[in-house]
């Protein structure tokens, strides 16, 4: 491993320019709309809705568009992509993204640590306005690496600290159930592992049946928080984190535990059939204006 030159890698910037029907979407393959007369939805699904801009999570598949670079970072030992898990998916969203603007996406290399038999990758994503520079989202996604440590470099210039889960009763337990074609529907915002669909690749990564993606579940998270506390306000949430820990089959029903501390949100979403945990992180939200 050589360290610093994995901390000095620097991926090409790539230009992003979205369509009306990729913003729609993405909100469509985290569950928004299910109710076609919801009205507030439809600032992210109508196209002449007044409002109309992407979801907060929906960065995170307009970043991450060149991930097979990570199997060739200068000074990384090659390793088996099957070796590779993602692990947390960091978002600070500082203004709305819209249809008409054109995006610019700059992505590093942003720390590296030594867990012993596995490296954490922190790579960083900059969303930004491609015509004033301006950066809209910060994106800092972890990957675990299995296999390569013992290098001793235990980073941290990126950590993000995750707080625990309160040891009290969650202040909201929200229920949402997926459908059965969740994953055919979200793949279509550019994920196309087939592990999410072929149920003979599924098998392969050692799962019954195709899963869900797990940025579809910090999405469909993140709609139902947005619903419970944005009160119908588009940029709402400004930090949204997940860190992955299980998997959801498509038709199961997500459970969303919640502890609100002022603007700071604890939650951890579970599986209402088997009970796991798969995803857990943290929000804040917009401070609301004083009356």
């Amino acid at each position: 491993m050589d360290v610093q030159k994995v901390l000095s890698t620097k991926w090409p910037s790539y230009d992003v320019k979205l369509s009306n029907t990729e913003l729609i979407l993405y909100a469509l393959g985290i569950g928004f709309q299910q109710d076609p007369l919801n009205k507030d939805h439809l600032k992210f699904t109508y196209e002449n809705d007044g409002d109309f801009q992407a979801f907060a999570t929906m960065p995170s598949v307009i970043a991450h568009r060149q991930s097979e670079n990570v199997l060739t970072i200068p000074g990384f030992p090659a390793f088996n992509p099957m070796m590779l898990l993602y692990g947390e998916e960091n978002l600070e969203i500082y203004k709305p993204i819209t249809a008409d603007l054109k995006l610019r996406v700059e992505e590093r290399v942003a720390d590296l640590s030594d867990k012993g038999k596995m490296t954490q990758l922190t790579q960083e994503s900059l969303i930004k306005n491609a015509e004033t520079g301006e950066t809209l989202v910060k994106i800092l996604c972890s990957l675990m690496i299995r296999g390569v440590g013992g290098y001793g470099y235990k980073g941290g210039a990126a950590a993000v600290i995750y707080p625990e889960v309160p040891k009290r009763a969650p202040d909201a337990v929200l229920e949402s159930t997926s459908t059965a074609n969740q994953a055919f529907l979200y793949r279509l915002s550019g994920d196309l592992n087939p592990l999410h669909v072929d149920q003979d690749m599924a098998a392969l990564g050692g799962f019954e049946k195709p899963i869900i993606h797990g940025l579809c579940s910090a999405g469909v998270t993140a709609r139902m928080i947005y619903e419970k506390y944005c009160n119908g306000n588009p940029q709402g949430l400004t930090k949204f984190s997940t860190r992955f820990l299980s998997h959801v089959f498509p038709g199961e029903t997500y459970v969303v535990e919640i502890w609100k501390d002022g603007n700071n949100l604890v939650f951890q979403t579970k599986t209402k059939e088997r009970g796991k945990v798969a995803v857990r992180g943290f929000a804040e939200l917009k401070e609301q204006p004083k009356l």
